[in-house]
């Protein structure tokens, strides 16, 4: 099968993925959930083999006692990196981490009271379908994207400087939002995930506003981003790894 045919499946792939989306208001807020997990991967070429690494931070949601524990998975990765469908690269190693956490968490899974926040897009993608889309409609769970820079979309450059926040559309005649661009001095005074732009977007069972909401209100109550804290893990992980000091 030649590039132009494999590019067109995976399109349709994430199109007949598009389909299942359930993109609703949450009544929820985040201390509602039992367990917050923030997801990220990183990818390493060691003994001329590519491999991913793929780190789940998970915060036990008890406000008297914040714990969070790291689970992380490495292994071969054979898709190519391509832009547009990274979900593809990344999905089979969070699926795997998935399954492995699942029989500690069987309950919380079941009655939804888990939170996952994912490195990347959700359905601001250009066919709505980026890794927590990805990630949400697969494995049926409540998914909200962070990522640093913009893939797909506009938004208004003038309105993101002054009012800090603005919603992101998929064009111009902002005929349908997919999320919202946050500049992090609205919460920060420093870059988050090495960039002072986060486009929020929803995963999946969730909707824009219910996104941003609860993307706020875990900065508020935790006074972090549980996905920078997978991407430290796997920072210092990586360099372990490459024994780069």
């Amino acid at each position: 099968m030649n590039k132009d045919n494999i590019i067109s499946k995976l399109i349709n792939i994430q199109l007949d993925l598009s389909k299942k989306l359930n993109l609703v208001k949450l009544e929820k807020n985040i201390r509602d959930f039992k367990l917050i997990i923030g997801i990220d991967l990183t990818f390493i070429k060691e003994q001329n083999i590519d491999k991913g690494i793929v780190c789940f931070a998970i915060l036990k949601n008890n406000i008297k006692n914040i714990k969070i524990e790291y689970k992380y998975l490495k292994e071969e990765v054979k898709f190519p990196y391509i832009p547009g469908f990274l979900a593809f690269r990344e999905f089979p190693l969070i699926e795997k981490l998935f399954y492995n956490i699942k029989v500690l968490y069987t309950k919380e899974l079941k009655n939804k009271e888990i939170l996952f926040f994912i490195d990347g897009h959700g359905i601001s993608h250009p066919r709505s379908l980026g890794i927590a889309s990805h990630f949400g409609v697969k494995l049926n769970q409540i998914s909200i994207g962070i990522a640093k820079r913009k893939l797909f979309g506009y938004y208004d450059q003038k309105e993101i400087q002054e009012q800090k926040i603005t919603k992101l559309y998929k064009d111009k005649d902002k005929t349908k939002q997919l999320g919202y661009v946050l500049n992090t001095k609205l919460i920060s005074n420093r870059k988050i995930l090495g960039s002072y732009e986060l486009f929020i977007s929803p995963g999946n069972n969730i909707d824009c506003d219910s996104s941003l909401n609860l993307f706020l209100q875990m900065v508020k109550t935790y006074n972090l981003v549980i996905t920078e804290l997978a991407h430290k893990y796997l920072a210092n992980l990586r360099k372990n790894i490459l024994n780069i000091k």
